[in-house]
C-alpha cells in the first residue's frame, strides 16, 4: 500500500511540474524560436526520421541548418580517445513562405521539384509533397546524430526572428525478412500490429533577443565578453537542469504491466562548426526513487550520445534503485565549459516481446550562468 501511495504521489508531482513553471524555461517546445535543435535524428536502415519545420510568421523566413553525425569511428567499440565520434557535418539552407510548414525524410532528403503532388498517404509514402523549401541533402548511411537550424536573414546572417517551430518523428521499421513483423531488435513474430512504430518529440527551441549582432558567434546566455559576445546574450541560455520523470530500467508500467527501458539523447550546447572539433560535457545525475531515497551518477558525453540509463550506471536499474518509477535530475558539472540539450525515449516491451517506443520532451529549469557559444563559419553566416 505504501509503495502504491508513493508511486501515485511521484506521478502527481511529475504532472504538477509538467503543467507549471513553463514561463521560466530557457528552452521551449511549444513556442516558435530562432534556433531549433533536434537532438535525436536516426537514419541507419532500421530507423528513419521525419523532420517537420514550420514558419509561424506572415513573411518569408530563411534558416541555415546543420546535420552533425555523432556516430563512433568504430561503432563496434565503446567511445574513447582511440574511438572518437565522427563529428562530420552537412549544412544546407531552407526558405519558408509565410505560415508554411515543410517536412522531409532524413535518409532521402528532399529535391526541388515543381511537380510535387499533394500527399495522399503517410509522409513515408510521399516525402516531397507541398512547397519545396530548397534542396535538403540526404544524410550518409548509418547516420546517428542531431539537426540544428538557425534562423538567418537573406544574406545568411543570424537574426532573432523567433519564427521557427519543429517536430521530429523517429520511425522504426517492423517488417521482418520472412514477412512477419516485429520491432527491430526483437525476435520476429506472426503478430504484426503495424508496419511502423512511431515516436515523436518537439524540437528544442532557443529564443533570440534584440542583442543579436548577426555575426557567426551565437551567444546563448552569459555576460558580455571582449571579443566573443560583446553584447552579452543573444539567445536564451541553455537550461541549468533537465528532469526526466519516468521509469527505472526494466521498471514495470503500472497501468499496462509492460517492461520499460528508458534512454536519453545528449548534445552539448557549445559547438564549433568552423573547427569541427567536438565538445565534451560531464553530466551529473541525481536519482530519486518512489521512497524519496537519492542516488547519484555521472557520465561524459562528447559530440553526441544516445544512452540507455543503465549503461551509464546500474543504479538506474529497477533492481538497484528499488522502485519502478524514478525522477532523474541532470546538470552539467560545475566548471563545465558547455551545457547540454536532451530528449528521452522509453521503449515498452510486453510479455510477448513486442515493443513500442515513445519519445519524451524533458522538463527544464534555471539557466547556465556561464553561457554557451555556437560558432558558424563566416561564409555560412553571410559574412
Amino acid at each position: 500500500m505504501l509503495r502504491e501511495r508513493v508511486r501515485v504521489g511521484l506521478v502527481a508531482v511529475a504532472a504538477a511540474v509538467t503543467c507549471a513553471g513553463g514561463a521560466s524555461a530557457d528552452v521551449v517546445t511549444e513556442q516558435s524560436a530562432s534556433i531549433l535543435v533536434f537532438p535525436k535524428v536516426i537514419a541507419d536502415g532500421n530507423q528513419d526520421t521525419i523532420i517537420q519545420i514550420s514558419n509561424t510568421s506572415n513573411s518569408m523566413v530563411h534558416a541555415h541548418c546543420f546535420y552533425v553525425n555523432g556516430a563512433l569511428t568504430d561503432p563496434t567499440r565503446p567511445q574513447g580517445p582511440t574511438n572518437p565520434p565522427l563529428w562530420t557535418e552537412i549544412d544546407f539552407d531552407i526558405w519558408l513562405t509565410k505560415q508554411q510548414p515543410t517536412y522531409w525524410v532524413v535518409s532521402e532528403g528532399r529535391l526541388v521539384d515543381s511537380d510535387d503532388e499533394p500527399c495522399r498517404g503517410t509522409t513515408l509514402d510521399c516525402p516531397n509533397s507541398g512547397l519545396d523549401p530548397g534542396r535538403v541533402p540526404p544524410v550518409v548511411s548509418d547516420f546517428t546524430g542531431e539537426l540544428k537550424c538557425v534562423e538567418v536573414d537573406p544574406s545568411g546572417a543570424p537574426l532573432s526572428g523567433n519564427h521557427l517551430k519543429g517536430e521530429a518523428t523517429i520511425v522504426t521499421f517492423n517488417t521482418c525478412e520472412d514477412g512477419t513483423c516485429s520491432v527491430t531488435g526483437n525476435a520476429c513474430s506472426t503478430v504484426c500490429p503495424d508496419e511502423y512504430d512511431y515516436a515523436k518529440y518537439n524540437a528544442l527551441g532557443v529564443i533570440g533577443n534584440e542583442n543579436n549582432n548577426g555575426d557567426g558567434e551565437l551567444c546563448l546566455g552569459g555576460a558580455a565578453q571582449p571579443g566573443s559576445c560583446p553584447n552579452g546574450a543573444e539567445y536564451n541560455a541553455c537550461p541549468l537542469h533537465w528532469t526526466y520523470t519516468g521509469y527505472a530500467t526494466d521498471g514495470d508500467d503500472p497501468f499496462l504491466g509492460e517492461e520499460v527501458t528508458p534512454s536519453i539523447t545528449f548534445v552539448p550546447c557549445t559547438q564549433n562548426f568552423e573547427t569541427q572539433v567536438p565538445t565534451s560535457v560531464t553530466i551529473q545525475f541525481a536519482i530519486t526513487n518512489e521512497f524519496e531515497q537519492t542516488f547519484s551518477a555521472s557520465t561524459t558525453v562528447t559530440c553526441w550520445a544516445d544512452l540507455e540509463l543503465s549503461s551509464i550506471n546500474q543504479v538506474f536499474a529497477e533492481d538497484r534503485v528499488g522502485t519502478d518509477l524514478v525522477q532523474v535530475r541532470m546538470r552539467a558539472s560545475t566548471g563545465s565549459t558547455s551545457g547540454f540539450m536532451a530528449v528521452a525515449t522509453d521503449v515498452h516491451t510486453d510479455g510477448e516481446g513486442q515493443s513500442a517506443r515513445a519519445s519524451v520532451n524533458l522538463h527544464v529549469d534555471g539557466e547556465r550562468t556561464g553561457g554557451d557559444l555556437i560558432t558558424i563559419p563566416a561564409e555560412q553566416a553571410g559574412l
